[in-house]
């Protein structure tokens, strides 16, 4: 992508990063990043935000399996003009939970033009639950994958260009009690990425999840009282569909040649401070790209680059200083030409 700036932003999931954290939260920082840079490679965690994606247009939605497989080299990524979306939901729940779902679909489809082909049903529940870790970060498992898998094929040969999954997750309601006070990671999280990443894997579509809620989970989070400020997203409504949709209609594709932006097309990398230990991080070592590490982004992690002897980091206190990181990089001036004292130079 000659002559274009490029940058990926990326915050991964369940690991209760101060920013990012949250359903959307994150998408202020994303769309400062996006007001500098020609392109924004990101993915759904920093921007779904339950029925609110406020990602600018330049942003591009790409899942986390995709993620790792574009910044391995392996495949590039192919902007479109729009997709046709295949949706999928658990098998399992009360009415109340597909209604929600119907009606956020039916939202989307009306309000913003998004196209739908076909909202299948899974023949059997899924049973995902969230498993926390030693870390209180969160991961996940799916016991009936098979399931989703047939339902997704199924999805893709009505004509499905992208695949909206949407499961019923297992969470304990003291974690998620936890998070709406600010004080744990989402629960739902890691178990969203292993659903994403299974079906991404699987067909090498873009793909995305959202939490589908059983009766009481819509209530409980509907009559939480006021909760923190990053999380007033989901108390207002557990329209969680309405995101995805809306990041999934023009999420760019996976190809092996041809594509629009390739990994030595990106300029820059943005991670929080404790984030290093993940592949896009790993693969800016391999590929030379400058790795902008936000300090004031914390998260239950501890992978620093000063403790992976990591390469081509320049650390930020906060995305404010990212913001004049990436505007002096973009003019070509050296980031640290803007700091006092300036190092003296000898011949050596």
């Amino acid at each position: 992508m000659a002559n274009q700036f490029v940058v990926a932003h990326i915050i991964p999931t369940g690991v209760g990063a101060d920013i990012g954290g949250y359903v959307g939260d994150a998408t202020p920082a994303t769309n400062m990043i996006a007001s500098i840079a020609d392109k924004v490679i990101s993915h759904p965690n920093v921007v779904n935000g339950v029925a609110l994606n406020l990602a600018g247009r330049n942003v591009l939605y790409v899942e986390g399996y995709s993620l790792d497989r574009f910044f391995k080299g392996e495949a590039e990524l192919k902007e479109v003009e729009k997709n046709k979306i295949g949706v999928v939901l658990d098998k399992g729940i009360e009415t109340e939970g597909y209604d929600l779902a119907v009606n956020t679909i039916n939202a989307l489809r009306t309000v913003g033009g998004v196209e739908i082909v076909c909202v299948l049903k899974t023949k059997k529940e899924t049973m995902t639950q969230a498993v926390k870790t030693k870390s209180n970060s969160f991961v996940g498992e799916i016991e009936h994958e098979q399931t989703l898998i047939e339902a997704c094929r199924e999805a893709i040969k009505q004509g499905a260009q992208a695949l909206a999954i949407s499961l019923n997750i297992k969470i304990d309601m003291k974690d998620l009690t936890a998070y709406f006070n600010g004080k744990g990671a989402n629960p739902y999280g890691g178990a969203e990425a292993v659903v994403s990443h299974l079906v991404s894997a699987t067909f090498g579509l873009p793909a995305a999840h959202a939490p589908l809620l059983s009766k009481y989970e819509i209530y409980r989070e509907t009559h939480s009282g006021t909760v923190d400020p990053r999380a007033a997203a989901e108390a207002i409504g557990p329209a969680y569909l309405g995101s995805v949709l809306r990041g999934l209609d023009r999420a760019p594709r996976l190809v092996t040649q041809g594509g629009d932006v390739r990994v030595n097309d990106v300029d820059a990398i943005i991670l929080p401070y404790t984030c290093m230990g993940g592949i896009p991080a790993l693969a800016a070592q391999k590929w030379g790209i400058p790795i902008i590490a936000v300090k004031e982004n914390t998260t239950v992690m501890k992978a620093t680059p000063d403790i992976l002897r990591m390469k081509n980091v320049i650390v930020a206190k906060n995305y404010w200083e990212t913001g004049g990181i990436l505007a002096a990089m973009k003019e070509g001036i050296d980031p640290l030409e803007l700091r006092r004292p300036v190092k003296k130079l000898t011949i050596a």
